[in-house]
């Protein structure tokens, strides 16, 4: 169901927001896969004798950082899509009951 505000403006698409939360989950799947990954190449550049080593760990180190705050920042987002679509969906609710006398 589409929210629409006082104006009939839709403020809230039901149906996309689920499709963005199912892409976000995709797209959390796939920097989860990136994590793993990139602490295969930290523990084998641990192996590595020398510089070279040092800086793949330290450059793997920091992706890994990053990799993980995209991780948060699209959990957040997926919790503030979910969290928007059941406040709009409460007030939808409330409104049908006032109207109709049911509450």
């Amino acid at each position: 169901m589409a929210f629409k505000d006082e104006n009939g403006r839709i403020t809230i698409d039901e149906v996309a927001a689920q499709k963005d939360v199912r892409n976000l989950l995709k797209s959390k799947e796939n920097l989860e896969n990136v994590s793993a990954k990139l602490k295969e190449i930290l523990a084998v550049a641990m192996e590595f004798s020398g510089k070279t080593g040092t800086v793949i760990g330290e450059t793997a180190q920091q992706l890994e950082k990053e990799v993980l705050a995209a991780i948060a920042r699209v959990d957040e987002t997926v919790n503030t899509i979910q969290v928007t679509v059941k406040t709009y969906q409460t007030i939808d609710s409330n409104l049908k009951d006032l109207i109709t006398g049911t509450k």
